[in-house]
């Protein structure tokens, strides 16, 4: 009948008549298997095949029934069938293109009607489960040699979501990226701060940085580095490769993989450590800082480390075997060593920017101390080191420690090798502002001695080896004018030229006087 409003009252009457003899010959047909009547079940199965209902039943678990299903009507088939295997291949169809095909649409309708990060996170999990379960149950169906094509129940496990799996890549990636990009939100928020990449009127890193440092008066919070987001982004990347290395195939899966990995390195390793590393980078004070400098930077460079440590395992262990022979690795591989290089060099310029605040300070320490205190009118008894040394050496003992909690192996021989010779240079700047006399030479020796028993802690032989040399050069600033010439020549004084020699010895308040120049003065 047509659907005008003068036949919906027959209509409806004619559905509800034949929903009822339906259910009239279920009825019968379940009395005729009671009995093992298997004249009446064929009987009934021959009419029952004429309804749209035929072995509906909404109140099942539809991926446990169906194997369920086919182990117990099979042997029943067999008997009242005359080509079972047909009528078997027929069922099978009939189940994935009839119902199973439409209970999928069914679960994943509700999520696609609002596509917000909850409805395609739930979206993407039902698919996935689905079509694990599907797989299973074709797996299961398998061992019964439903069909002599062996791509047979896959073929129709691809019919039963081809619409989603085609869709699938681009929700994925999107769904990830929005996750990524709430997980830093959320950080954000956590942590006091505002969301850098969405500030309006904020157009480069330098000027969101130079915001961050006006709302925080210079002081960067060493918990802005977070273990617990870095987490929270490998357990979503975790997830979405879970996924995409069941529902996607070939190109497709390396494609799906090389980017979701992509978007992580993105998101952990640009949006957060980079950006935070710059932060410390910039809070780093400059070459005359007015107070000691409280460096958080090398806690910055542990974090940064760390990561990048998580980030290569996670590669090595979980993206490259899924990758392999593909050209989806190179690319991968190089998007990430080009993101880690530039964190590298980002440490870089930070380390060379706290080893010039550090000796920045060690040189305005050094200032405290006047040309008048080494020539004093009187001779005091010296037997230890100035007050200025006492408090370099404790600066410089703080600093190594901290070094030390944040590079290991060649990286902290590289920077304490390199954090000994700018203070040996330092030393070496301060000790020529001076003229001494024969107590202000025993002053500035003693000074030097507690230097040379610090330079043991940079592990570096060049470093001791510099500090050894400039010990016996100051010592020259004490030396009776007789034994110049036999002192410079000994030693460790005796591979160095004579105007290096000379140069300090004309640091003596005596040198014209006493006329020094000739004691030294190797060619005589």
């Amino acid at each position: 009948l047509p659907d005008e409003p003068k036949f919906i009252e027959a209509k409806t009457k004619v559905n509800e008549r034949y929903m009822a003899i339906e259910e009239m010959l279920l009825q019968e047909f379940s009395r005729a298997q009671v009995r093992n009547d298997k004249k009446a079940m064929k009987k009934y199965i021959k009419l029952l095949s004429k309804f749209k209902g035929y072995f509906d039943n909404p109140n099942i678990d539809i991926f446990d029934a169906i194997p369920q299903l086919f182990t117990k009507v099979s042997e029943l088939i067999n008997e009242l069938f005359d080509q079972p295997e047909k009528v078997i291949e027929k069922l099978i169809i009939t189940v994935y293109t009839e119902k199973l095909t439409p209970y999928v649409r069914m679960k994943l309708e509700p999520y696609e009607k609002n596509p917000d990060l909850e409805n395609m996170e739930k979206y993407l999990q039902t698919l996935y489960l689905l079509n694990k379960k599907a797989s299973k149950l074709s797996n299961d169906l398998q061992t019964q040699k439903i069909s002599d094509d062996p791509a047979f129940l896959h073929k129709l496990n691809q019919y039963a979501f081809k619409g989603y799996l085609k869709s699938y890549s681009k929700y994925e990636l999107t769904c990830l990226e929005e996750k990524f990009q709430l997980q830093l939100e959320r950080f954000e928020e956590s942590s006091g701060g505002q969301r850098r990449v969405k500030q309006a009127g904020l157009t480069s890193i330098t000027d969101i940085i130079q915001q961050r440092l006006l709302n925080t008066g210079d002081q960067v919070d060493e918990s802005r580095f977070s273990p617990e987001l870095g987490a929270a982004l490998l357990d979503d990347c975790k997830t979405s490769m879970n996924r995409i290395t069941t529902l996607s195939e070939g190109f497709e899966a390396s494609e799906n993989v090389c980017q979701c990995f992509l978007r992580l390195l993105n998101a952990l390793c640009v949006q957060h450590v980079e950006t935070e590393l710059q932060f410390s980078l910039n809070a780093i004070p400059g070459n005359e800082p007015k107070q000691e400098p409280d460096i958080k930077f090398f806690h910055a460079i542990l974090q940064t480390n760390n990561i990048i440590q998580l980030v290569e395992r996670y590669f090595v262990f979980n993206i490259a075997p899924l990758l392999t022979g593909v050209q989806q690795q190179s690319v991968a591989l190089q998007t990430k060593e080009k993101v880690i290089n530039q964190l590298e060099e980002l440490i870089n310029i930070g380390i060379d920017k706290s080893l010039s605040c550090m000796i920045g300070y060690i040189r305005i320490m050094l200032n405290e101390q006047k040309r008048s205190d080494f020539r004093p009118e009187t001779d005091p008894l010296i037997t230890e080191c100035s007050n200025v040394c006492s408090r370099i050496v404790r600066f410089i003992d703080t600093h190594i420690t901290r070094l030390e909690q944040a590079f290991d192996g060649k990286n902290l021989t590289d920077v304490l090798n390199e954090y000994g010779i700018r203070f040996h240079r330092a030393i070496i700047d301060h000790v020529f502002k001076f003229e001494y006399n024969i107590t202000g030479g025993l002053m500035m020796l003693q000074d030097i001695s507690e230097y040379k028993k610090c330079s043991k802690k940079f592990r570096s032989l060049m470093v001791e080896q510099l500090f050894t040399i400039l010990h016996a050069l100051v010592n020259l600033l004490v030396v009776v004018p007789e034994n110049l010439r036999q002192i410079s020549t000994e030693g460790h004084l005796a591979t160095l030229t004579r105007e290096i020699i000379e140069s300090f010895v004309m640091l003596r308040g005596d040198y014209r006087s006493a006329k020094l120049h000739n004691f030294i003065n190797l060619n005589d």
